[in-house]
């Protein structure tokens, strides 16, 4: 009777797990799906870093964790040995990706700086050539107060870069982003680099942790799955 109500214990809190699970999933979801629709112009000034991107990130995390969280879900309530022991594994396999991911994540940190210097300088000779390449210089300079790659002059010694008679676009202006500024207004006096490369960095070390706090609570479930799985297989009906 003991092992009975133990079991009984470990399939409820199973199904809390997994619930709270699911919905994380749907939150990861949708914030992904919003960081995409907002952010998207932006993401295309960094090609390097395209399939890395925070809204394709999430995107993906958000559709694992939905299956994965449904998945336990169903197992806990059916009692099914199986989904349990399916469920358990793919936790498992997400724990071990996350695990390495940030391992190379780490690893790598040192490398974004040659990426963005690269990027910024590629695209830099795109302006007014292409218009999401455009929107996202523009969108970059505005947010972060930035101009160019390493300062305003940039944009006047790069080659193949087309101004059409400014000194730096509009989107450089200080204080203001307003049209025809770059002709009169002063130009923001820290280059884009700099910023960009130092706000990536933050992004790891915030993933990073976040992904910390997934693997310890993904390690309850591991721990809860595989207790109510041998509670089933021995018999022990919850």
């Amino acid at each position: 009777m003991a092992l009975e109500g133990c079991a009984k214990i470990v399939k409820i809190l199973m199904f809390i797990f997994n619930f709270i699970f699911f919905v994380a999933g749907i939150v990861v979801l949708a914030v992904g799906i919003y960081v995409n629709v907002v952010d998207g112009d932006f993401a295309q000034i960094l090609p390097s870093f395209s399939y890395l991107s925070a809204g394709n990130l999430l995107i993906a995390c958000g559709v694992i964790v939905l299956v994965v969280g449904f998945l336990g879900c169903c197992g806990a309530i059916k009692e099914s040995a199986c989904m349990l022991l399916i469920f358990f594994f793919l936790l498992l396999l997400i724990l071990i990706l996350e695990i390495a991911a940030g391992a190379l994540a780490f690893t790598y940190r040192s490398q974004v700086k040659g990426f963005v210097i690269k990027d910024l300088t590629a695209g830099l000779s795109q302006y007014n050539k292409s218009q999401s390449l455009t929107k996202a210089w523009d969108v970059l300079q505005s947010e972060l107060k930035c101009c160019g790659v390493n300062g305003s002059s940039d944009w006047t010694t790069t080659p193949n870069v087309t101004l059409n008679g400014a000194r730096f676009p509009d989107s450089c202006c200080d204080p203001a982003f307003e049209k025809g500024c770059a002709a009169t207004g002063t130009a923001w006096m820290e280059g884009c680099q700099p910023k960009l490369t130092m706000k990536l960095e933050d992004n790891i070390y915030i993933v990073g942790a976040i992904g910390i706090a997934f693997g310890l609570i993904q390690i309850l479930g591991l721990v809860f799955s595989m207790c109510l799985f041998c509670s089933l297989r021995d018999g022990t009906k919850a």
